[in-house]
């Protein structure tokens, strides 16, 4: 058992090492933005544990003046901005969410973010985000001369891209290169604009929404895979609306790219770190439940999920004790419910009225300041080897009588 138990820590060590490799990665050479946050006061507050350095450009502070500190003393505006709202969300539901693009203003900077935020294994909150001012102001070039408007719009850090009526591409600005390795020139020459540049397994999809943009509909954030002139391959979203004249004629549409790879590759790096997670606990034949302090049911492995005839998304979201014990509070010797009181682990052996015996084991489940707030069980089937023990035991009884009787006769 101790065994087991090794080389599945073992094996959550080096899931933690390919997670954070591909973190520090996202943090030394990501564009964007990149903050990451440790809870505080039971997920009131946020406290900076890492920053990067294009989040410091965007920000216009030093890493080492605010690593340590609570977001709202480096950035007061935080909570009128609603993103303070998002951490506490994403940090209790570990669901991603994505900040749409929102002004943030204090006594010091004013600006455009959008923001993307996750929790990572370790429980710990990172916002991807990017400063959306430049994109913003973008949308007003139309309403400028046509000067103004190159004049901002060849500036913007978001690849944007004017389609004529006729689906042609008619202007793009220079970050044209940095996203497609295609030049100026090259991208408004395209006879097949954007076909080539779309990823075939996304081709189907992004050509019924480039129609749908050439009809006149707006569009927003949409994902998908772009092949550059080099045949690398970069995840970008677009979005996209209709322009039109003082008369009200089309005058086509305009297309707005963002490269997104950065973002993609942490998002895979979550997922492949919780697909194998749950591969690896799947596999075992002990009942393996994640519950929080109420005992309610926040994970489960297959063999658990089995012995109820329920899906784990049926599992779930209810009490443990309500769906294997058939009854309405926990049962009063509980190992995982005194590995919580206690704070360490707790094991009973439980006989069940179908002539079964089991071993179940609670341990608890702490957060970064090393308060309990869970409990896992690990329940083990263990009918064969009592019966085992009890035949063993038997035998040594019978022994010790017939040599008693041999010593008596003699």
């Amino acid at each position: 058992m101790e065994k087991r138990n090794s080389q599945r820590m073992d094996r959550g060590g080096e899931l933690s090492e390919v997670v954070q490799a591909m973190l520090d990665a996202l943090m030394n050479h990501a564009n964007s933005g990149v903050a990451v946050y440790r809870a505080d006061n039971e997920g009131k507050d946020f406290i900076f544990v890492d920053f990067n350095r294009a989040a410091e450009d965007i920000e216009g502070v030093n890493k080492d003046q605010i690593i340590g500190r609570n977001v709202l003393d480096v950035f007061p505006g935080v909570k009128t901005f609603g993103l303070l709202d998002v951490f506490q969300r994403v940090w209790k539901t570990g669901r991603p969410e994505e900040h749409p693009v929102s002004v943030y203003k204090d006594e010091r900077i004013t600006g455009w973010r959008q923001n993307y935020v996750c929790k990572l294994p370790n429980g710990h909150i990172m916002a991807v985000y990017s400063d959306a001012t430049q994109s913003k102001r973008s949308e007003l070039a139309t309403r400028m001369s046509e000067q103004c408007f190159r004049a901002i719009a060849n500036y913007t850090y978001d690849w944007e891209v004017w389609v004529g009526p006729e689906g042609r591409a008619l202007w793009t600005n220079p970050a044209v290169s940095r996203v497609t390795g295609y030049s100026i020139k090259e991208l408004i020459s395209l006879p097949d604009y954007p076909g080539r540049l779309i990823h075939a397994e996304d081709g189907d999809r992004m050509r019924r929404a480039f129609q749908s943009a050439l009809g006149g509909s707006t569009g927003n954030n949409v994902e998908f895979r772009l092949e550059r002139k080099d045949g690398r391959i970069v995840w970008v979203e677009v979005s996209w609306q209709p322009i039109y004249d003082e008369n009200g004629n089309s005058l086509g549409h305009r297309e707005s790219f963002r490269d997104i790879t950065i973002r993609k590759s942490a998002q895979e790096a979550l997922a492949k770190a919780e697909r194998e997670k749950q591969t690896i606990l799947d596999s075992l034949a002990e009942h393996v439940v994640y519950q929080d302090r109420d005992m309610t049911v926040l994970w489960a492995n297959r063999a658990a999920c089995e012995s109820l005839g329920l899906t784990r998304e049926q599992a779930i979201g209810r009490h443990c004790y309500e769906l294997w014990c058939k009854q309405g509070e926990a049962c009063p010797d509980c190992p995982v419910m005194k590995a919580m009181e206690s704070g360490s682990r707790a094991e009973v052996e439980k006989a069940t009225p179908d002539g079964r015996t089991w071993f179940i084991q609670g341990s608890p489940v702490q957060n970064e300041r090393g308060d309990v707030v869970g409990g896992v069980e690990i329940t083990m089937e263990i009918t064969d080897y009592k019966r085992i023990e009890q035949e063993l035991q038997e035998l040594r009884a019978d022994y010790r009588r017939l040599q008693a009787r041999d010593e008596s006769a003699q």
